[in-house]
């Protein structure tokens, strides 16, 4: 390895693993709500058939969340990205050359899958090897990956407008991935191999004592037995039922209503940039704040942008709607990351996020489920005012969370013969 000081590999980590994040949600979640009008005025589809798309792009993501947490463990960072690069070429490629219902479904899959692998999940996790004010990186991070959502359309504009072409689209973001997985694994090549197979270390902070940090060694089945790690995982289901619904359906909405395609698809763009500057604002505030009361903000925003954009006739309401969506949406998302590291540390934190992945699948049904309803009732009114009232049902529960508190198990400590490594501990069950 190049003799490369700590701090250099750092900034080189998280610099290119920022710039796949940009690249993957431009490519997939921003974009493909815009491209979908598209896809339904070419070949005839309905609004039920394009959302179940979106469903599966979903889905396939939150399904195959846990298995970034194997690779990355059995086959090291690298090949797991290798594995996402894979899948998205097949993706994009099926996406370009699709013509049917059946090709679309499968090339959502393939570009979900591929999504786990070279996205949030590898990219937290090297971030907590590297960072001792994660907060910040996780902020930056963040960020990047919601300037991506800002990019999404503009490339579908591109393809469409400039080219002449929408399936050119799939080219292009092809082309951007495949050149960003190579720049992340230049970085790993100057990285030191023995720094990214140490387990990550909690930082003892004793200057912030304003902010919750657990001082105990979680295991990942303590975590597990906690309602507050239950509550953090429906806050982020919460926020990605919103995010998928508004990036699957928001511009059609607004074309339906009277708002042109240009204005509509500037309000997801300025969604986007708003969920980005959230992140990095958030990632510095996180430092020296409860990221709990940031949450409760990010989930009032959210419910707020829903009910905006059902009824979004004019442009203050537009704007209205995507501000509070694009702030709720990055504060939801990172303030759901910094509390699992808050609460239960770095130790189990690889584990912890996927099977947050894993859990929030179940917002991959907001696409299906608005299509359908669009299509029984002939507008996204309804649909759109019942995901909103998501987030205000989980911001009633984080209202009474408290950090969690591990106890000894004084019953088993007294009686050696019976003790059992994973009982040793256990997990307070109190809000």
């Amino acid at each position: 390895m190049p003799n490369i000081s700590a701090q250099k590999q750092s900034w080189f980590i998280l610099l290119t693993f920022s710039w796949c994040f940009f690249v993957i949600s431009a490519s997939t979640f921003s974009s493909l709500g815009v491209v979908i009008p598209f896809m339904v005025s070419e070949m005839e589809w309905s609004w039920t058939t394009a959302g179940l798309g979106f469903t599966f792009l979903a889905m396939a993501c939150g399904i195959s969340g846990y298995l970034p947490s194997i690779t990355i463990k059995n086959w090291g960072i690298a090949k797991t990205l290798f594995v996402g690069l894979c899948l998205l070429t097949a993706g994009f490629l099926t996406l370009y050359a699709t013509i049917t219902p059946a090709t679309y479904f499968l090339g959502c899959i393939l570009v979900g899958m591929g999504y786990t692998f070279v996205g949030a999940i590898p990219g937290t996790y090297i971030i907590t090897h590297f960072f001792v004010k994660r907060s910040t990186a996780f902020g930056f991070y963040y960020t990047m990956g919601g300037l991506g959502g800002v990019a999404g359309p503009l490339i579908v504009w591109l393809a469409n407008d400039a080219l002449g072409n929408w399936r050119l689209h799939w080219i292009i973001t092809l082309t951007l991935i495949a050149t960003s997985v190579a720049l992340m694994w230049l970085s790993l090549a100057f990285t030191d191999a023995t720094r990214l197979k140490m387990p990550p270390k909690d930082e003892q902070k004793t200057t912030q004592s304003n902010v919750y940090e657990t001082r105990e060694t979680w295991t990942f089945r303590d975590a597990l037995r906690t309602p507050q790690y239950w509550a953090i995982c429906a806050a982020y289901t919460s926020v990605l039922l919103v995010g998928t619904t508004v990036n699957s359906f928001s511009v059609s909405h607004l074309t339906q209503i009277g708002v042109t395609f240009a204005v509509a698809s500037a309000m997801l763009s300025l969604e986007a940039f708003c969920n980005a500057m959230s992140r990095v604002i958030g990632g510095f505030i996180a430092e020296f704040f409860e990221p709990k009361t940031m949450l409760q903000a990010a989930l009032l925003m959210l419910a707020g942008g829903m009910v905006a954009l059902s009824f979004g006739h004019s442009l203050m309401v537009q704007i209205l709607y995507a501000v509070a969506i694009g702030f709720g949406f990055g504060l939801t998302f990172l303030s759901c990351t910094v509390l699992i590291l808050r609460y239960f540390g770095s130790g189990p934190y690889l584990q912890l996020f996927s099977t947050l992945n894993l859990f929030a699948t179940v917002a991959a049904s907001a696409p299906y489920i608005c299509g359908t309803m669009r299509d029984l009732s002939g507008s996204f009114v309804s649909p759109f005012l019942l995901v909103g009232a998501m987030p205000m049902v989980v911001f009633v529960v984080v209202t009474f969370m408290r950090p969690p508190r591990l106890v000894n198990d004084t019953a088993d400590a007294a009686t050696p013969a019976t003790v059992h490594n994973d009982t040793q501990l256990t997990a307070a069950k109190e809000l």
